[in-house]
């Protein structure tokens, strides 16, 4: 795939990209050297996404890769040399540290090591290696505060454990915790709120986990993810140390561009985007639609001063019969990209590269035997 970059540094940042692009058997977008893995044997996920061990009891800690582990079960996630993850390190804490690799920090990202959610020391994945976790108690720790920015908030998720669909939305409430926090226990709430009223620190709301920072400053990002399941479920930390995830499973551009005004405390220089599938029906009516909220959100971007990449639609066996307004949307799209000024704008191919890999790819067998359709040269 071929496509025009004025600058070496773009060209540089969308290889990058474009090497971290791979699809499941189920079509699913993911990360090639980051992928996904199974859940552990002996956890399993409560309503409220919280941990529970094999006795039911909730867990206040989740390891870095469970997000990735739910989302998808084919390939394995972040592991250490051996191909172990966190599961090894239970009752093998002398272990903690021994196998890291550039993907795997023990004592970071596994609850048993120390690691976890609730890890309070710096996170090598953080913009500014800052210190984000989810409080073991009610409220922030001393010499910690509370997350009080939603950029950051929706950006914490990826750091420790939550996707994004488990986001709530955000609230002005004086009933609830200030800032970003968590419903672990409390059977009033679900999921991730951001408020912008509620009360303050040192008051606290029993079942609730806030968020907690030192350092986590939205300003120094450089690299921002929005859109949908395919940024919401891409481990971009491990790849981008330091950027911003805020994606959602099941965003169409309707959310997209309702939020571009909630990231104007992140001055990215890249915003990467996949938007628009959920959108499309087989009518051409809401792919124009689509279309036209799209351009509104890129000019919004880059009308911050940030530089836009779009990874066009994706093949999927599920939607088929969609497949030809996703080459019309991809194409309007490109058509607006060749308007841009150099440089501003640009568009990977995604379409194209899948069925390509669709065209060519026969079953094979992976290391351990299995039947396996990934191609982990797809771009």
């Amino acid at each position: 795939m071929a496509w025009a970059m004025a600058a070496e540094e773009a060209e540089e940042q969308v290889f990058l990209l474009q090497s971290q692009i791979s699809v499941n058997a189920d079509g699913e977008l993911q990360s090639n050297d980051h992928a996904l893995s199974v859940l552990q044997d002996s956890v399993n996920v409560s309503r409220d996404g919280a941990a529970v061990d094999a006795k039911g009891s909730a867990s206040l800690c989740w390891d870095y890769t469970e997000q990735y582990d739910k989302a998808d079960t084919l390939l394995g996630g972040s592991a250490d040399v051996d191909g172990d993850r966190c599961k090894f390190y239970s009752g093998r804490t002398a272990e903690c540290g021994n196998w890291d690799d550039d993907d795997f920090l023990a004592k970071e990202m596994c609850c048993s090591c120390g690691g976890g959610s609730t890890y309070q020391g710096k996170r090598k994945l953080a913009v500014n290696q800052a210190s984000v976790f989810l409080s073991e108690g009610n409220d922030c720790p001393p010499g910690f505060t509370a997350i009080n920015s939603v950029a950051a908030c929706r950006a914490a998720l990826d750091l420790v454990g939550l996707v994004g669909e488990d986001f709530g939305g955000t609230e002005s409430d004086p009933s609830w915790p200030q800032g970003c926090y968590h419903c672990s226990t409390n059977a009033d709430c679900q999921g991730i709120w951001f408020n912008k009223l509620g009360i303050g620190a040192g008051q606290t709301v029993t079942g609730t986990q806030r968020f907690c920072h030192a350092h986590y400053d939205a300003s120094a990002v450089d690299v921002l993810f929005v859109g949908d399941s395919d940024v919401d479920y891409w481990d971009s930390s491990v790849t981008f140390p330091g950027s911003f995830n805020v994606g959602i499973g099941g965003y169409t551009t309707v959310n997209v561009l309702n939020e571009v005004g909630w990231w104007s405390d992140v001055n990215p220089k890249w915003v990467v985007i996949v938007a628009g599938e959920n959108d499309l029906s087989t009518s051409r009516g809401p792919t124009n639609a689509a279309f036209e909220r799209f351009k509104e959100i890129v000019k919004a971007f880059i009308g911050g001063g940030a530089r836009v990449i779009y990874l066009g639609t994706k093949v999927e066996p599920a939607n088929k019969k969609l497949w030809g307004e996703y080459m019309y949307y991809d194409e309007e799209i490109r058509k607006f990209a060749r308007e841009q000024m150099q440089g501003e704008f640009q568009m990977i191919d995604v379409f194209r590269a899948f069925t390509n890999q669709m065209k060519n790819n026969k079953p094979g067998l992976d290391n351990k035997g299995k039947k396996s359709n990934v191609d982990s040269t797809l771009c």
